[in-house]
């Protein structure tokens, strides 16, 4: 079963490109006339506070990285700087018809889905080394402390039940990891001598990856939670809000291969090249953290999901105004990603067609801009976004489609 699962959601990947939270969530609070509801959405977002996405791109589709390229986004950084990829796609089944636990205002829903999240802090100094290697650094120093990245792949299948008129809905997930990556610099510098004959590098950190040929490397149980609620607003109308808390969990990989290294190493000028430039750290990184590690030690880890929680206020279904604002806040379980805060405006352009732009500040990024569509009729609905339009260091495309019958 978990075999055709993934080939269901590998293909709907290939469908929508990849899978976020869709900007705005609109509120019905009507009781679906339809007893069965399959919705398929899907995100694709990297974002960047200096590293440009033609770079980016390029890692992603194939192509030459150019020297005006890396020129342009060295240029950009900070002392300190953060990249991130979000990437996942979602199903989810909801039956209206069900009464659970004989009550019936509650439904079932069925839910699975896969994803992706990276995310990196890091220094300048790494980075112009990362893609420019040690010439940039003779006779100087290169600084490194307290950059850090993770990766986590996971895939999850859930059940649990919706409230049929306010969409509230609680779901335990069953969490199947794909792989796991994560490292820390603590302190970290590398010198080098003005001849080139000589460097001395100093790192104390750790890191820990995932081992095994398993396509699964652990599992783990995970919840999500929709909490909707309302506010009155005058006689007639209120204001509705959504708190989300998706993939709030645990998992335990069963072999973990753990570095870590804390002490100063001196290399000889005939290392130089071998063990620090661009072609080496992406071409062989596993040569590299053995290379840089003093002890290696192999073990099961807990590990936390980077789990995500949003805040939103509602754009109202069944409103009559032709604008509606909606703005919140939204984070990760994940040191490199600051909570974002957005804010937009939503346009009901006819009974079957809303648009809208918003704007956020936070994530992996700044300040982004972002626009939106989305189609409604009887038994469909399509929607389109992106929440980076104009940016230099990042994009965003988010898809959701919906059936009712």
């Amino acid at each position: 079963m978990m075999r055709t699962l993934n080939s269901i959601i590998a293909i709907s990947v290939s469908l929508l490109t990849y899978s976020q939270s869709m900007l705005p969530l609109v509120q019905d609070t009507n009781i679906n006339v339809n007893h069965h509801e399959i919705s398929i959405s899907g995100v694709g977002d990297y974002q960047s506070t200096s590293m440009g996405k033609d770079i980016i791109k390029s890692f992603f589709y194939g192509g030459v990285i150019d020297e005006s390229m890396k020129l342009s986004s060295s240029n950009r950084h900070d002392e300190i700087n953060r990249f991130g990829i979000d990437l996942n796609t979602e199903m989810v089944y909801n039956n209206h018809k069900i009464n659970l636990f004989k009550d019936s205002l509650k439904g079932l829903v069925i839910k699975a889905g896969i994803y992706n999240f990276s995310s990196l802090i890091y220094s300048k100094d790494l980075f112009d080394m990362a893609f420019y290697g040690n010439d940039m650094f003779t006779g100087d120093t290169a600084y490194f402390t307290g950059s850090q990245f993770n990766s986590m792949t996971f895939q999850k299948v859930g059940i649990g039940w919706l409230n049929k008129k306010s969409k509230s809905s609680f779901t335990l997930n069953l969490i199947g990891v794909n792989n796991y990556l994560n490292g820390l610099i603590n302190e970290g510098y590398l010198y080098q001598s003005q001849d080139v004959d000589s460097l001395e590098f100093l790192l104390s950190g750790e890191g820990v990856r995932s081992l095994e040929s398993n396509y699964y490397k652990g599992f783990g149980l995970a919840v999500d939670i929709d909490y909707r609620f309302k506010m009155k607003k005058n006689e007639k109308d209120y204001v509705h809000f959504q708190l989300v808390l998706r993939n709030l969990g645990f998992a335990y990989l069963n072999n973990t291969e753990n570095y870590l290294s804390n002490g100063e190493i001196s290399v000889g000028s005939y290392q130089i090249n071998d063990l620090i430039n661009s072609e080496t750290i992406f071409s062989n990184p596993d040569q590299v953290a053995t290379d840089l590690s003093d002890t290696i030690i192999t073990k099961g880890s807990l590990v936390m999901l980077p789990a995500m929680f949003q805040f939103t206020k509602l754009v109202d279904y069944n409103s009559s105004n032709q604008f509606q604002g909606f703005f919140g806040f939204r984070g990760y379980l994940n040191n490199a990603y600051v909570p974002m805060l957005f804010a937009g405006l939503d346009f009901k352009a006819s009974k079957w067609c809303r648009l809208g732009a918003q704007t956020s500040y936070g994530g992996f990024s700044q300040l982004r801009w972002g626009m939106y569509s989305s189609f409604n009729f009887n038994h469909f609905n399509l929607g389109i976004a992106s929440e980076n339009l104009f940016n230099k260091s990042g994009e965003s495309i988010i898809i959701k489609l919906s059936c009712a019958f």
